[in-house]
């Protein structure tokens, strides 16, 4: 199987469309993507295959791995990693697609494995996740801004990632009585006293390299949208109230 990895082979693979076998229709289509499953597990083992179907573009099959988005030809010679415009509507086909598998893949886990801060008053059921770094300054700054957050009733969802050598201070700040002090603590450079227990960290670093983060924070709305790096609560809370849980939307 080759990937394109320049405009030339980009071209390449445009022409090849043209060329390969047509994508089937009905059953037979259904029997074609299960041969095409079979011959990815086989070929490329590395590439677990989450689900197969028809892409917007003609002749194009979606291929999820996991948090990717990827796109092949019903032949499986070619695969391309990049993005489908609509040119009509501006819009990120497969950015809508990637944020909700990679949003998929962050509700697995599961709220008993996240430390989350709620407003009192339960909130607006609305939320933001966020993979952080106690070691991370641009987090820590996020971290001071929480009370803003939760007076606008979203909960805060921390998935931990310690790229700063920060791991024996994460897992005191989980395993700690009052887990949601400690990270406040931690946070502010104050001590947290050594603990270890069980704990998700193993879990929140392979789901970060799934969703391909490159450093902390980086933050996703519960609409699917991922928003790399810091910023300030109230452009936060613009963006949960400017989109649509993706559970409702489903």
């Amino acid at each position: 199987m080759k990937a394109p990895t320049s405009l030339a082979a980009v071209f390449a693979l445009l022409g090849a469309l043209f060329a390969a076998p047509p994508l089937l229709a009905g059953e037979a289509q259904s029997e074609q993507i299960a041969a095409l499953r079979a011959k990815l597990e086989r070929d490329m083992p590395q590439l677990p295959v989450t689900s197969i179907r028809e892409s917007p573009l003609p002749g194009v099959l979606e291929l999820v791995s996991g948090a990717r988005v990827l796109y092949l030809t019903p032949d499986a010679k070619y695969m391309l990693d990049g993005s489908i415009i609509d040119l009509e509507s501006r819009e990120n086909i497969t950015a809508q697609t990637r944020g909700r598998v990679q949003y998929a893949a962050i509700e697995a886990v599961g709220e008993d494995n996240m430390l989350i801060f709620r407003p009192e008053d339960g909130g607006s059921g609305r939320s933001i996740t966020v993979f952080t770094d106690t070691n991370c300054g641009f987090c820590q700054k996020l971290h001071r801004e929480i009370g803003t957050l939760l007076d606008a009733g979203i909960s805060v969802r921390y998935l931990m990632v310690p790229l700063r050598g920060s791991r024996a201070v994460m897992e005191s700040v989980w395993c700690a009585d009052d887990p949601q002090q400690a990270m406040t603590d931690a946070k502010a450079g104050r001590d947290v006293p050594e603990r270890t227990c069980d704990n998700p960290i193993d879990q929140h670093v392979a789901l970060s390299r799934e969703v391909g983060l490159r450093g902390t924070p980086m933050i996703f709305v519960d609409d699917g949208r991922s928003i790399p790096g810091y910023r300030p609560a109230q452009d936060l809370i613009d963006a949960v109230e400017g989109g649509e849980p993706l559970a409702l939307k489903q």
